[in-house]
């Protein structure tokens, strides 16, 4: 495991997430949200080094839907870690390519098990030399095995000079020489690769513009619990369509993905701790009218229940 090759330091800050909430706070530099798709106890940890101008993260996943990245002009290289290749963004396949988001990316990320990554976030504008194509979105670069395992070492090797000599890390000039390097190999890296995939599927597109009507259907109608049906006459496509997408993008059901985002809604709204506010009552507002079978889910979901979740909140 990489992480046991770090200690935290003055440089490195070495985290540990013992809930999905503290997880979440992590991810607002990146506007994104995590969704678990398991629940029970949740642990995972993320390593992080802040340079001038990028940030330098090591993250160890678990299995989750991923929304979001809106990076308000940033470039985000996200670089498989591990051999798990398992994980679709927008339901293509990542593989084990490497993801450079730019912009307003709007991605939907399925990842049916945990992996490891490491991300790279900068504002600087000549790491986008490469990609000068496409100003918002995202891009799957595959890279031939030795040059991944290049870029692999450096970061590891990078985050490991910070981890045993903080107090080099912090002078100037080496931060400085640090993203330099970090930067100049990552962009070097990146422009050997090849576009991984073929040209955007029509349907893969058509897919996500469900997946994205869906979600704001929801968003607006909190307490409606629409069945499959209900939800493609809504968005004006066929049943075998909403399920297509939903299972493409998210691996579930329209109606499992429906229930997991509304769940998510409640979660939102008894962290709140709001005066007055009841389990009931959040739960009848998302479309949850049986209690019993809807506290088995949330539990199921978060691994408390949701009385536990309020009262934790107040």
């Amino acid at each position: 495991m990489l992480f046991q090759r770090l200690n935290p330091s003055a440089a490195l800050d070495l985290v540990h997430y013992a809930d999905i909430d503290h997880f979440r706070e992590s991810e607002r530099y990146l506007r994104a949200a995590s969704m678990p798709l398991g629940g029970g106890s949740f642990s995972t940890r993320r390593a992080e080094l802040a340079l001038p101008s990028c940030k330098l993260s090591l993250v160890r996943t678990f299995p989750r839907i991923v929304n979001g990245y809106e990076l308000a002009g940033r470039v985000v290289v996200v670089i498989p870690m591990n051999e798990v290749s398992s994980a679709r963004i927008n339901g293509e396949l990542i593989g084990n390519a490497v993801v450079v988001l730019k912009g307003n990316a709007q991605c939907t990320v399925y990842e049916p098990e945990g992996r490891l990554v490491a991300i790279v976030s900068t504002g600087q504008p000549n790491l986008s030399n490469c990609f000068h194509d496409f100003d918002q979105g995202y891009r799957l670069l595959k890279l031939e095995t030795h040059e991944l395992a290049r870029l692999q070492t450096h970061i590891m090797g990078t985050l490991e000079l910070a981890a045993r000599d903080p107090a080099a890390s912090q002078l100037p000039a080496i931060r400085v020489n640090l993203e330099e390097r970090l930067l100049g190999t990552v962009e070097q890296t990146l422009c050997c690769g090849e576009l991984a995939g073929k040209k955007r599927h029509d349907s893969l597109d058509r897919y996500k513009n469900i997946i994205d009507r869906i979600d704001n259907l929801i968003m607006r109608n909190p307490a409606a619990d629409f069945a499959c049906k209900q939800l493609a006459e809504e968005i004006g496509a066929s049943v075998r369509t909403v399920q297509t997408a939903t299972q493409t993008l998210c691996g579930s059901g329209a109606s499992h993905y429906g229930r997991l985002r509304r769940l998510w809604m409640v979660r939102r709204q008894l962290r709140s701790g709001a005066t007055g506010l009841t389990v009931k009552a959040s739960a009848f507002a998302h479309g949850f009218h049986h209690m019993g079978e809807f506290s088995n889910l949330y539990r199921a979901t978060f691994g408390e229940l949701p009385s536990h979740t309020l009262v934790a909140a107040r």
